[in-house]
C-alpha cells in the first residue's frame, strides 16, 4: 500500500510542478511550491515507515520546520511590497476622514 501512495504523491507533485512553472499568478506558484514541500515531507515519513529508518523522520521534521519558516519569509516579503489587504482600497484612496 505504501508504494502505491508514494507513486500517487509523485504524480501529484508533478502536477504541482506544472502549476509552479505555468501558474498565472505569483500566489499560485507559491501555493504549489508549498504543496510540493508538504508532499515531500509525507514521502519522507512514508519512506521511514517502509524502510524502518528513524533518520527519515528527523529529516522530515527539519524540512517541515524549514518549509514553515520559508512560507513566513515569503509572506513577509509580499506584505512589504503591497501592504494593502485584498478588498481594501490602497492608501490615500477611499473615504477621507
Amino acid at each position: 500500500m505504501i508504494p502505491l501512495v508514494l507513486v500517487l504523491l509523485c504524480l501529484c507533485s508533478l502536477a504541482c510542478l506544472g502549476r509552479v512553472l505555468r501558474g498565472p499568478t505569483l500566489l499560485d506558484r507559491i501555493a504549489a511550491g508549498d504543496a510540493i514541500g508538504v508532499m515531500l515531507v509525507v514521502v519522507l515519513v512514508l519512506l521511514a515507515l517502509l524502510m524502518e529508518r528513524a533518520v527519515f523522520l528527523d529529516i522530515a521534521l527539519v524540512y517541515g520546520l524549514l518549509l514553515f519558516a520559508d512560507l513566513l519569509v515569503i509572506s513577509r516579503s509580499l506584505e512589504e511590497k503591497d501592504p494593502a489587504l485584498p478588498g481594501e482600497p490602497p492608501p490615500g484612496e477611499g473615504c477621507n476622514r
